[in-house]
């Protein structure tokens, strides 16, 4: 295989061709590259809560929604000038393409305001825009109401919310169907899917463009009134647009930020434009080629799997950074070559490692397939052909580059060994027990760490807290009841239409449009209220709505007693459809049998266990008499928590795989089960040294830090398989133990120095950005990239020189 391949070399003009048509090619698919923010990055794959939250959207309306707060600044919220201007925003919002709904203070139903028979007479409400309204009595009414205080106005009477409903122009629940039941069928044919996978793609386009395009309008419209008055953008489809936005911005900015920094870094070790210029275009070659492999199969990436794109870049440096330093080794060390031979000596040394490197980095990668968490799914095989994409541009186009360049002259600092480098040797040599016991402590000390990881996950703390849409969430917790919602349904006898006898107490001679309001019992009410009561108790919860709010209302306007069945058969008949539509159908099926909870979580409250508070609802709903299996929890705040548990369920299998694999791939390479062992060792230390660190630190597991162990051994590895390489063939030459390593920390040692060097101080520029994950996805990267290099150059060499073969081969050769 080497032998064919460094044929190729001889026509480094054809390679340089072919790379250019392959790069011609992936820049015509790049107008389909997308980013993807939506629920389906935040769930698990085949969970059945998703399946049951899908069906429950569909039976109580699933409506996206996003809030608008509103503190007027210098004047009463219940002022004439200041309804005037919230019914201005209301109408302007309204106007917007995609806003279906917009609901405010001004449309609440004012029941103390009108006639005092207003429960049984509905044509008698009166709101804020009627005339003969009393501001001072709504005021009172509003922030005392079971419905409105905490949902529309706060408990000050300070603030209030419109709620907009919106309505997007799409149909991907129509071909996320056709395209599961395509990929379920296995006579489905190849056209029918590319065409399916086409479509929806693009419709997952279209709303992501629509959201991101509606959430700049309605920002437009809030800026437009910050000079009266507070305002806050909260909500869900925010909470997404807003991620995918940050990424983007980080992927542009920090993109070309990162790149200076490692230019630098790179012109600071080898003083010549081309070993600047070669790496950096390598790296964009790489990225280049992923990006147009991801638009031509319509593949988005998301908030996790975008990381794949700065990664290849730290690999595809190392492999160039590795070709570089070993070119200039020979440059200085084998004068007598030309230059073509000089590149030949080259890609020769180093073509096993770095095919091997890029195996081993695959599978490490690939382990991230058991996840079942569609984003870092994807994460995990776009990292496995991007690093396929790097190892073929560092072997065709940086050699057949290379050729077409001059000889260059050699380095005049190359002979001096770095400093760090030669402290970290002689400690190997000389020191390798003390190093061994360290690292025995240091296990000790990790293993403690590792325990101390936490699945604390927030929204709220995936932004910093100066940005807009951290107070937004923060605002809206301490004024309006929460912000990330959850439900709980609730399960009764289905509803049954009976004829009626005419001696029946609900006999009506006239037709009934609403005959299902019989449904509607105390007994059920009774029950429901009981289980609303203590969701409300709960510390972690804002907001609660249900028919326990309304039948609530409707004791308020009882002298505080609860409706008998004719009297709750009459208030329900009395209804205009318009009023069901809104407040009885969202929280009640009767042909299901079904009612549901609707509350909000406090995303700024203290950290509580999800977990634990779906398993203590179940409790409590046992106890007030539902039986087992009637209660179900569910809403983005179940689904993101059944995916935290998957990640961290998953971590178990996802290193041990990575581990056996790896250990694996060292004995192929090696041949040789003691050097497996002893090249996998240190990188398992790294690894958890790196996973520790987050446990002490309080850095949360989520969806982009639980890649770093795949990150930290994918990098460590790299570095091993080359030190590993290099050490054998020193010692093949010397015999001896101590000189092998020397002489490798000289040489190998240089290359992991400088690549970990540049790749650390570039990712650092990470830590400015605005996006929590990303901050600490560029940390995390380069604390791995310091921990691996650390191993590598001290725990590694100690355990070769302890190593009893090599010991005894050196004292006999001695």
């Amino acid at each position: 295989m080497i032998s064919c391949y460094l044929k190729c070399l001889d026509y480094p003009r054809t390679l340089l061709v072919f790379v250019a048509l392959l790069f011609l090619l992936a820049l015509s698919f790049w107008p389909r590259f997308t980013f993807e923010a939506s629920s389906d990055t935040l769930v698990v794959e085949g969970d059945p809560d998703l399946a049951y939250y899908q069906e429950m959207e569909k039976r109580f309306g699933g409506e996206e929604m996003l809030f608008l707060t509103y503190t007027p600044r210098n004047q009463p919220l219940l002022s004439t000038e200041v309804l005037a201007e919230i019914a201005e925003i209301q109408n302007r919002l309204a106007a917007l393409e995609n806003v279906s709904s917009v609901f405010s203070i001004l449309d609440a139903p004012l029941l103390d305001n009108g006639s005092n028979d207003a429960i049984d007479d509905t044509a008698q409400y009166l709101t804020l825009r009627s005339d003969q309204v009393d501001f001072e009595r709504a005021g009172k009414e509003l922030v005392n109401s079971p419905l409105y205080a905490n949902l529309l106005i706060s408990r000050d009477g300070q603030t209030t919310a419109l709620r907009l409903g919106l309505r997007f122009e799409t149909e991907l629940e129509t071909l996320r169907e056709q395209r599961e039941k395509l990929h379920s069928d296995a006579h489905a044919g190849s056209a029918a899917l590319s065409d399916i996978e086409d479509r929806y793609a693009a419709e997952k386009l279209s709303y992501a463009e629509q959201r991101a395009q509606l959430i700049a309008n309605v920002r437009a419209i809030k800026d437009g009134y910050e000079g009266s008055a507070q305002l806050h953008l909260a909500g869900v489809p925010m909470i997404a647009a807003d991620m995918i936005a940050y990424v983007k911005s980080d992927v542009m900015v920090f993109g070309v930020l990162v790149t200076l920094v490692i230019l630098v870094m790179l012109y600071i070790f080898f003083r010549r434009p081309r070993w600047v210029l070669l790496p950096l275009l390598s790296s964009f070659l790489t990225i280049a080629l992923l990006i147009g492999w991801l638009g031509l199969i319509r593949q988005p990436i998301t908030v996790v799997s975008s990381n794949a794109l700065a990664l290849l870049a730290i690999f595809s440096l190392s492999f160039t950074i590795h070709l570089v330093v070993r070119y200039r080794e020979l440059l200085a060390t084998r004068p007598e070559l030309s230059h073509a031979e000089l590149v030949a000596s080259t890609m020769r040394s180093k073509f096993a490692p770095s095919v091997y490197t890029a195996l081993t980095t695959i599978v490490a990668f690939a382990s991230l397939s058991s996840s079942h968490i569609l984003p870092v799914e994807d994460f995990g095989w776009m990292m496995c052909i991007g690093i396929a994409i790097a190892l073929l541009v560092a072997l065709t186009f940086f050699p057949a580059s290379l050729l077409l360049l001059s000889r260059g002259e050699a380095s005049r600092t190359l002979g001096k060994p770095l400093a760090i480098n030669r402290v970290f040797s002689r400690w190997a040599q000389h020191r390798a027990g003390r190093i061994l016991v360290f690292s025995v402590t240091l296990i000790a000390v990790t293993a403690f760490g590792l325990f101390q990881v936490s699945l604390d996950n927030r929204f709220i703390d995936y932004f910093k807290s100066d940005t807009e849409i951290r107070a937004g969430m923060k605002y809206f917790d301490e004024h309006l009841g929460g912000t990330v919602p959850f439900e709980v349904i609730v399960a009764f006898d289905p509803y049954e239409s009976e004829a009626l006898d005419e001696d029946d107490a609900f006999y009506f001679e006239d037709e009934d449009a609403f005959p299902e309001k019989y449904w509607f019992t105390p007994d059920k009410i009774k029950k429901l209220r009981a289980l609303h009561h203590y969701l409300e108790q709960l510390p972690q919860t804002g907001k609660v709505i249900s028919l326990a709010t309304l039948d609530q209302v409707a004791r308020d306007h009882n002298d505080g007693k609860a409706l008998d069945a004719v009297q709750l058969a009459v208030v329900l008949g009395a209804l205009p459809a318009t009023i069901r539509e809104q407040m009885i159908d969202p929280y009640a099926d009767p042909y299901s049998g079904e009612m549901r909870l609707s509350g909000r979580i406090m995303e700024s409250g203290p950290y509580f266990s999800r977990e634990k508070m779906v398993a203590d609802i179940r409790q409590e709903a046992q106890q007030i008499g539902f039986a087992e299996g009637e209660v179900q929890v569910t809403g983005m705040m179940v689904l993101f928590n059944n995916m935290l548990k998957q990640l961290f369920n998953s971590q178990t299998s996802t290193l041990a795989y990575v581990l056996l694999a790896t250990f694996v791939m060292f004995a192929l390479l090696l041949r040789s089960l003691n050097l497996a062992l002893i090249g996998l060792l240190p990188n398992v230390i790294a690894a958890a040294t790196v996973i520790a660190f987050m446990g002490y630190a309080a850095i949360p597991l989520d969806m982009m830090t639980i890649t770093i162990a795949a990150i930290s051994i994918g990098i460590g590895v790299d570095d091993a398989i080359h030190y590993l390489h290099r050490f054998r063939e020193e010692y093949a030459v010397t015999g001896d133990v101590l000189e092998a390593v020397n002489r490798s920390h000289e040489s190998i040692g240089r290359a992991m120095y400088f690549t970990s060097i540049t790749i650390i101080a570039g990712f650092s520029v990470l830590a400015f950005s605005n996006f929590v994950p990303t901050i600490y996805f560029g940390l995390l990267t380069a604390l791995a990239m310091l921990f691996a290099m650390l191993a590598n150059l001290t725990i590694l060499p100690a355990l070769l020189v302890l190593h009893p073969l090599y010991r005894v081969k050196s004292a006999k050769a001695g």
